[in-house]
């Protein structure tokens, strides 16, 4: 009898954070997340039970598409600060990276350290050809932190839900990236 491999917990180490797979069973997410005193996630719903739907989505993202967001943790302290990863939810144009800083990380620069962890890792070890951030033009941190990464904007993206983003496209850090890159300007 055939026994399924168990999926793959990848961790990245960049030089402040590590990022951890939050469905990893080492991973504590209902401290992380869910108890009493926990940091607020910006834009978090304040019932319990949607910030509970929220984290086994992120959780179950992992086990259906085999990638997801990272739980983003200081190295220095071990505190969560926020999560950073590809997501591709039913109804995205392509595989998006993501970001969300819990309460009191923002300004700090570890979007940015995360996001160019990610993308190494998606396009090193995952083998990706490029991917995407959906940004709110309204959101003038995001779209600096898509500038600082040297992903280009493209066109837009309605979304029932999420209204009208900019998509801005990250290519590898190699000759064909830029040649991809220069074709798209």
């Amino acid at each position: 009898m055939m026994r399924p491999s168990a999926p793959a917990f990848p961790e990245i180490t960049t030089e402040r954070l590590r990022l951890v797979c939050p469905a990893a069973p080492d991973f504590d997410a209902t401290a992380a997340y869910l108890m009493p005193g926990a940091r607020a996630f910006v834009d978090q719903f304040p019932d319990e039970e949607a910030v509970w739907w929220s984290i086994a989505t992120i959780i179950g993202h992992w086990h259906l598409r085999g990638y997801g967001h990272f739980a983003v943790l200081e190295k220095a302290t071990g505190m969560h600060v926020g999560l950073v990863g590809p997501w591709f939810p039913k109804g995205w144009p392509e595989p998006e990276l993501s970001w969300q800083l819990l309460d009191g990380a923002e300004g700090k620069g570890y979007a940015t350290e995360a996001a160019r962890g990610v993308l190494d890792w998606l396009f090193r070890e995952k083998g990706w050809a490029s991917c995407i951030s959906l940004v709110d033009e309204a959101n003038p941190r995001s779209t600096a932190l898509v500038e600082r990464l040297g992903a280009r904007a493209e066109g837009l993206f309605d979304h029932k839900i999420t209204g009208e983003m900019r998509i801005w496209r990250h290519l590898p850090k190699t000759q064909a990236g830029r040649k991809l890159l220069e074709g798209l300007a």
